[in-house]
């Protein structure tokens, strides 16, 4: 594993700050063609032939990681990804940021199906699937593909890839148990290959008890894949998943809070606390989220001619649940101030008040989202003498109901229901009452033609162009505090990308692309009254990077210096309805370097170590209003919120076939939870270990079976890990002050065992 001159000086220039060229995005939707070439450092990496920063995670990694984590959690080493998640079990509620971005702001796709949100862009647990079915997971961390089917992605993507049937039949089977009750059932079932088509159909059960606070997690998944290998280069695999849950919410904490009365303190009550009227004000037992999820993707593959290829990738999202807090909201016959519904059915609040009843007259208020998402994905493929174009369209038309209807409370304080299609409160017209009455239709579509021209032996040339339109149409039906109104908008913009590669030698390859993005405003812009709400204009970046690769046969090195330039940066809060809201945080530039290493060592040892540095700098100070008082925030020259400037993991590995092992862990330096940098939680590190056993089988039934163990935080370190909602200042500039940050807390020592079995 030594390096030449031309190695050192490589490093030497990628490492120098003073560079500032990277970043891009869009995302992959490509799932059967993988660019990595082999795994060789315990699966945490791969060689990579893209020309743009890329990282991949294989399933060697994924299973030897904590058997309950999802998709995201299983990226924690991966370089430019800063990840928080509430709980172990993989279904909770989970923030990352990425080369500074925010998860909101970074595309995710499944098998070619955007799952982010079509109205906020939030990722959610319950679109990520069992991880037991995942081949793969890659992340171009800045720069990603122009067909990407994603209207909220403003620096890179991240894509998973569901492992494909098998052509013998089969069986998979996996029991889960950790702490806090964990515990987790898989089986999947393998039909084999029959005349082309083989399928895999799997169960999951999950639940736990919530490590903070009383409640617990409980959800159910059902998993199909076909695959059918029409012959010639034809192929068609259809990817199906449900997934169903009663989740209890996780509270955040203040870093006061969390200093005052440590991790395990839940500001949520665990008996039904009364407000001064004697009622119900909040209660852990309202602190909710049922969800239901459907999903379906068609991938196709037509081979037209010996260099003409079609793929037609339909999808289909269908979703159904609520999320909200432990407060319990009051209505009454004087409640529809401005609004549209007629209360006069009703008790007064007087009324209400002297009936000595705790539970009459406030009742379970949950945000509501029903989703209706199909949308299509076109690409044509055709291969010349030294050039491979790409035509692409991509069309989607996501629906989005947003509710708040009133359920009532039994006597215990809890809802009479959490799927709130039942036991709602009517007005005098028999109206469903709602605190919120939305209903968003986004029609977006995208072109792209795109040219890889390998003009000479040693380099290769992308080039191309996207134009994509996108319209927000948001009828508000109105509620107790608004009137009906409709409102429309429009985005659209041309994006290009351009990338160059050279490989030196059969070890070394660079690379430079760029590319323009944009993100556009979430649905809340059409419904929020603020002044100049409608027009909020959308979030746009050029993204640069500039890379090195060097390979052998057991050794791979990865450098990459990036830079985007952000205009209109959004950053994510919450309103004061709880709901998402964007900050326009103007122009803010992000740079740095991400760096990797993984290769083998003797006596079946294995490394993998990567490191970031990120600055995220804003350019302008910020204006803000208070009582009708512009007031100018010192934000310019600031870290953006929630962007920590240095992460550092590592990771050994043993493995003798018989036995595996990992110890690893990461640093992630302090960062703030304000634009104005007044409040910041500080750096921690945190060690995770795993081993296991390959156990002996006769391989007449059982095939391979494997018991594994996985400490997660072995040193049970005490820590805030990320910005669950970020404030423009946290200190007092000319009488106004946004609020304190609220916090994901750090997981405790987590460990958990499994038993899994192939037949």
């Amino acid at each position: 594993m030594r390096f030449s001159k031309i190695h050192l000086a490589l490093i030497a220039a990628s490492m120098s700050q003073g560079v500032a060229l990277a970043d891009s995005n869009d995302s992959d939707v490509g799932t059967i063609g993988v660019q990595g070439k082999a795994t060789v450092g315990g699966g945490y990496m791969v060689q990579e032939e893209s020309i743009k920063g890329r990282s991949t995670v294989t399933k060697e990694a994924l299973d030897k990681q904590t058997a309950t984590g999802n998709a995201i959690d299983k990226l924690k080493y991966t370089p430019g990804l800063n990840i928080s998640s509430e709980d172990a079990t993989g279904l909770g509620s989970f923030r990352f940021t990425m080369r500074g971005l925010n998860s909101d702001q970074v595309g995710m796709s499944i098998d070619g199906m955007p799952i982010n949100d079509s109205g906020n862009y939030a990722l959610y647990a319950n679109l990520l699937g069992d991880p037991e079915n995942i081949d793969q997971i890659f992340v171009t961390q800045g720069s990603s593909e122009a067909d990407g089917p994603h209207i909220g992605s403003s620096g890179g993507n991240i894509g998973v890839v569901t492992i494909r049937p098998t052509k013998e039949t089969g069986a998979f089977v996996k029991q889960v148990v950790g702490s806090h009750a964990t515990t987790k059932t898989f089986a999947r079932l393998n039909t084999g290959e029959v005349n082309g088509l083989s399928n895999w159909l799997s169960f999951s059960h999950t639940e736990g008890q919530k490590w903070r606070g009383n409640g617990a997690e409980r959800a159910d998944k059902v998993e199909w894949n076909s695959f059918f290998d029409m012959g010639g280069g034809n192929t068609a695999n259809l990817i199906l998943k449900y997934h169903e849950q009663e989740n209890a919410s996780y509270s955040q904490l203040t870093k006061a809070q969390f200093q005052k009365y440590g991790r395990t303190y839940d500001p949520y009550p665990s008996t039904p606390a009364l407000g001064s009227n004697g009622k119900i004000s909040s209660y852990e037992g309202l602190a909710l989220n049922p969800f239901q999820t459907f999903t379906g993707v068609l991938n196709t593959q037509f081979k037209l001619a010996d260099n003409l290829s079609l793929s037609v990738i339909p999808y289909y999202y269908w979703g159904n649940g609520s999320g909200v807090g432990s407060s319990a909201y009051a209505l009454n016959s004087g409640s529809n101030v401005g609004g549209v519904f007629d209360l006069s059915n009703l008790p007064t609040a007087a009324q209400y008040n002297a009936d000595g009843q705790p539970n009459t007259g406030v009742y379970y208020r949950p945000s509501r989202t029903q989703t209706w998402r199909p949308g299509i994905t076109t690409k044509l493929n055709w291969d010349l003498d030294s050039h491979s174009l790409q035509f692409g369209y991509w069309y989607e038309r996501a629906r989005q109901s947003q509710t708040q209807p009133f359920i009532r409370l039994k006597q215990n304080g809890k809802p009479e229901s959490i799927w709130p299609d039942s036991d709602y409160v009517v007005d005098a017209n028999g109206n469903e009452v709602q605190g919120r009455d939305r209903f968003t239709v986004t029609p977006a579509q995208k072109v792209w033609a795109q040219d890889t021209w390998y003009f000479a032996p040693d380099w290769t040339l992308v080039a191309g162009l996207a134009y994509m339109n996108v319209e927000r149409d948001g009828t508000n039906h109105g509620s107790i505090t608004e009137k009906a109104e409709k409102r429309h908008q429009t985005y659209n913009k041309l994006l290009p990308n351009a990338g160059l590669k050279y490989q030196l030698d059969e070890h070394d390859q660079l690379f430079y692309s760029l590319s323009r993005n944009m993100r556009v405003p979430q649905n809340y812009v059409l419904y929020d009254q603020g002044a100049g709400s409608i027009d909020s204009k959308p979030e746009t970046s050029w993204n640069h990077e500039l890379g090195w690769r060097y390979t052998q046969q057991d050794m791979t090195v990865a450098a990459t210096l990036f830079y985007m330039q952000f205009e209109n940066r959004q950053v994510s809060s919450k309103d004061i309805n709880g709901d998402f809201a964007d900050i326009n945080a103007g122009s803010v530039d992000n740079k740095g370097l991400e760096l990797e290493w993984s290769g083998l060592l003797p006596h079946n040892f294995n490394f993998y170590t990567s490191y970031t540095y990120t600055r995220a700098e804003q350019k302008d100070n910020l204006t803000v209003y208070n009582a009708g008082k512009a007031i100018l925030l010192p934000t310019a020259g600031k870290q953006f919120a929630n962007v920590p400037k240095n992460m550092l993991a590592a990771n050994i590995g043993y493995d003798d076939g018989l036995f595996y092992g990992t110890f690893g862990g990461k640093y992630t330096s302090k960062l703030y939870g304000d634009l104005t940098n007044d409040e910041a939680i500080s750096g921690r590190t945190v060690f995770n270990l795993g081993a296991g056993i390959y156990l002996p089988v006769d391989k007449k039934v059982v095939k391979s079976a494997t018991l594994r163990l996985n400490v997660d935080n072995l040193f049970d370190k005490k820590y805030l890990d990320g910005v669950y909602t970020t404030k423009t200042n946290s200190a007092t500039y000319s009488g106004f002050r946004d609020g304190d940050p609220a916090y994901i807390v750090g997981l405790d020592r987590t460990v958990t065992m499994s038993l899994e079995a192939n037949f």
